[in-house]
């Protein structure tokens, strides 16, 4: 089960940011605004939401970010992690707000498995949206900004020394320098 899941981590999160021939700022600020909004409580939509971040970065800002590094960073809140998260964020938005919390995690995590079960893509995120917006409210939303903010901010940097050292690596076993190897390698917008 451990190699499974490991698998999956290298395949899904991983391999997208290594593997990509963007440059080394497109894949840091992919990995960013895909982990943040994988950081929201917006499971179902995610996906979306980075095509449609992409699209206004792109074509009204001018700039570039990598859009398959983002869509494969909101994995990181998927099926398995979405109740713990979403707890967490609950709990913590409560805290920050100074308001009771009278849900159980297991409730919680009832309701959410009841949404996930839900027939068709768009009941669903009826359904969800309704539960985790009317239902808990801004408490969810101002926790998990506690976790989106500076997960977007450490993974940009993080990422951009990651792979700017694993191209190094490359261009040592390649034999050339980094700059030789940026231009042959990298995908200039």
């Amino acid at each position: 089960m451990k190699e499974k899941i490991e698998k999956i981590i290298k395949d899904k999160l991983i391999n997208p940011v290594l593997h990509s021939n963007a440059p080394v700022p497109e894949v840091s600020l992919g990995v960013a605004v895909g982990l943040f909004l994988g950081l929201t409580p917006t499971v179902g939509v995610q996906m979306y939401l980075a095509a449609l971040v992409w699209s206004i970065y792109r074509y009204i800002f001018r700039r570039h970010f990598s859009l398959p590094v983002s869509v494969a960073m909101v994995w990181i809140s998927n099926p398995l992690t979405m109740v713990p998260l979403y707890y967490l964020f609950l709990i913590t938005g409560y805290w920050l707000l100074e308001t009771q919390n009278g849900l159980s995690y297991d409730l919680f995590r009832d309701n959410l498995s009841h949404i996930s079960s839900t027939e068709g893509t768009w009941e669903m995120i009826v359904v969800g949206t309704r539960f985790l917006l009317i239902e808990l409210g801004w408490p969810m939303i101002i926790g998990s900004l506690v976790y989106a903010v500076p997960g977007f901010i450490i993974s940009y940097f993080t990422t951009g020394q990651i792979v700017t050292s694993h191209r190094k690596s490359k261009a040592i076993l390649a034999g050339m320098s980094y700059e030789d190897w940026r231009t042959q390698n990298e995908t200039q917008h």
